[in-house]
């Protein structure tokens, strides 16, 4: 349709704003009785939310709009008789500018997503739907499903958070995950559901999809291919000579050789054992003096850079850039897609907390991989190799490029996973190839101790507990509605708890959600008592203030935060105790978060209290941590993993 002859005027007191996110359009205009219509027939909304950045905006997609955009001015104008006077040609330029300065989180305000596992080895997606997360769920080969009004896609909860993380740029707190892979309904792929315990609930179970059967073979289609794993040049008598400048705790050297005689491998040394120092120590013999990539979460670019200058105070780092001067490189995994051209650059990469790859259909992961295709040392780091299953494995020694690491993972999973059988297997396969001591070796610790303690829900408390069974949500809608509900009612058991604690006493407080942290913060502080909090919303600055605080100010004792952005990475050894009031979905997490305060330089015992609400989903959560940590213990530690859970199951 040519453009309609309207006479240009000047624009009046109201200017038209336009703004565009990559998939719908946000216009402000004038208030005109009956426009509605106008952008209604267009699939548009208005935004009335207060607190919305823009609020009183029309929201109207792309592709409504752009059909016939001349023909809306020209609607609007003539109905508006006077009161908008914008003419064609500047409201048409506003459109263009917007197109082409995109404001990508436009329309993300107060969103909230929820993500919960099927027993086919997919997740389900439900909440307040964007352009951008269907876009991501059709990309993802999902289908939508009517009834439970959700969209079924094959993958982790965390696989297709960190997508429309990607996409859209959303903050980690408008995610909510209800359960982990398969583990709340029957498995039927490679952990066999006999061997992890269910959460029952009662009702219609979800609806499932079909399964597909050769969804196991995608990661084939996507990785590139990495060298293979060789023994490498350097001799013992080298190494030992190269060490001798470093002062390192007794376990420390062997972990240094097991990287240096491997083009790579996997340090899976217990939380606090010193990873980090050891393959600071072992990239920089390997490279050099040639660049060494480093590759970790967002939030521990400033613990790795404090690490490097200890061991080489004169070394030049970069941040999240490459710099041709640099020795070393530090960059977050969202990042990796800006170093996969300049890959070769490097001698040594190195991939902190790698577990972080198990999903090959991640971004980061395939720009992970193309990366290692042109690094020739591959240093994997990760004190919870296993999270929930075997096959969590196969990407890693693919990364690595071992041998079994070239099977399919449906071959891999045929082969090694199931039965103590096939991982007893499997640990023969990659013995060479992954280090892991316990905290043993450190014989300062003074140790940890988990204590369970007993809830009793008041009257009140169990009606609210029994509505919430007995509705008709949708079931994992019900156990994130029971999760917050069970961590509420921990908020005064453990006010009772941490005043008990002696005057020296400090401790970690963990939760799963964010209005936990919050209410204990305001807690404290009307006590007059000091505390810091951490959630996956603060900036890297904060949180190391925070961190800070903690470990140097005596006066604040207690550090609250989530699991999800707390429980990883950090010291926190000025605390003595650690409180949970929600419980992560594996024990793996669990661990990492506990051995924020009990790791190298802890000086006390370490408490871990637990409180477990009685006749709740509590018990059964606690029963499926139990069957995952033998599961892991069974692969990774098979010595220690009758007395693992024997000592569990007598804390219950």
């Amino acid at each position: 349709m040519s453009r309609p002859k309207l006479m240009n005027r000047s624009g009046g007191a109201q200017p038209t704003k336009v703004i565009f996110d990559g998939y719908d359009f946000g216009l402000k205009l004038p208030f005109v009785e009956g426009s509605n219509r106008l952008f209604v027939a267009r699939g548009g909304h208005f935004i009335r939310l207060n607190g919305h950045p823009f609020t009183k905006y029309w929201r109207v997609p792309k592709a409504k709009l752009l059909d016939d955009l001349d023909v809306l001015h020209r609607d609007f104008y003539d109905l508006a008789a006077g009161a908008f006077t914008e003419d064609w040609s500047s409201f048409s330029r506003k459109v263009s500018s917007a197109q082409e300065n995109v404001t990508r989180d436009a329309f993300i305000w107060g969103m909230k997503l929820r993500l919960a596992p099927l027993a086919e080895g997919g997740v389900l997606l439900s909440g307040d739907f964007h352009p951008g997360s269907v876009a991501v769920a059709k990309r993802m080969h999902g289908a939508y499903l009517n009834a439970s009004r959700s969209w079924r896609i094959q993958g982790s909860p965390e696989l297709v958070r960190s997508n429309i993380i990607l996409e859209l740029g959303l903050a980690e707190e408008q995610f909510e995950i209800l359960d982990t892979l398969q583990e709340l309904l029957s498995d039927g792929t490679v952990s066999p559901a006999r061997d992890v315990a269910r959460i029952q609930l009662g009702g219609m179970p979800a609806e499932r999809g079909a399964s597909s059967s050769e969804d196991t073979g995608e990661a084939d289609l996507y990785l590139a291919s990495v060298p293979s794993i060789r023994r490498t040049e350097l001799s013992e008598e080298f190494i030992e000579r190269a060490l001798q400048e470093h002062s390192l705790m007794d376990h420390q050297p062997a972990g240094i050789r097991h990287l240096l005689m491997r083009t790579s491998a996997l340090l899976a040394d217990d939380m606090g054992l010193g990873k980090t120092r050891q393959a600071i120590i072992a990239a920089a013999i390997r490279a050099q003096g040639k660049p060494v990539l480093v590759i970790v979460l967002t939030s521990l670019i400033i613990n790795w850079q404090r690490e490097i200058e200890m061991v080489y105070p004169q070394a030049l780092i970069a941040q999240q850039k490459y710099d041709p001067q640099a020795h070393w490189v530090i960059v977050n995994y969202e990042r990796l897609g800006d170093f996969v051209p300049i890959a070769g650059c490097f001698a040594v990469m190195i991939v902190d907390e790698a577990h972080r790859l198990k999903e090959p259909t991640t971004a980061w992961t395939r720009h992970g991989f193309d990366i290692a295709a042109k690094v020739p040392n591959r240093y994997l780091l990760t004190g919870t190799p296993v999270l929930n299953r075997e096959s969590e494995l196969h990407t890693l020694l693919r990364l690595s490029g071992h041998p079994i690491g070239q099977l399919t993972l449906k071959e891999f999973c045929e082969r090694f996973a199931g039965n103590p059988e096939f991982r007893q297997a499997l640990r023969a396969h990659i013995c060479d190839w992954m280090l892991r001591r316990s905290k043993g070796v450190l014989p300062n610790l003074k140790g940890k101790q988990r204590q369970n303690v007993s809830v009793v829900l008041s009257d009140a408390e169990r009606k609210e507990y029994n509505d919430i069974v007995r509705s008709d949500r949708h079931p994992f809608a019900r156990l994130g509605a029971l999760r917050q509900l069970l961590e509420r009612v921990k908020v005064r058991v453990v006010i009772d708890l941490a005043a008990e604690l002696d005057i020296e006493d400090k401790a970690i407080l963990f939760c799963e959600h964010k209005e936990t942290v919050y209410a204990l913060q305001e807690h404290f502080e009307k006590q007059g008592i000091q505390c810091a909090t951490l959630v996956g919303s603060d900036s890297v600055k904060k949180r190391q203030k925070a961190i800070d605080n903690f470990q140097q100010d005596p006066d604040v004792r207690f550090f609250i935060g989530t699991t999800s952005a707390a429980g990883t990475g950090y010291n926190l050894t000025a605390a003595n105790c650690v409180f949970f009031l929600g419980l992560p979905w594996t024990p793996g997490l669990q661990d990492q978060a506990e051995d924020r305060a009990y790791r190298n330089g802890q000086q006390r015992m370490v408490l871990v209290k637990i409180p477990l609400v009685e006749d709740s989903i509590d018990q059964q959560l606690w029963q499926m941590l139990l069957d995952k940590r033998a599961l892991a213990s069974d692969l990774i530690e098979p010595d220690a993993a009758e007395k693992t859970q024997a000592a569990l199951a007598a804390s219950i």
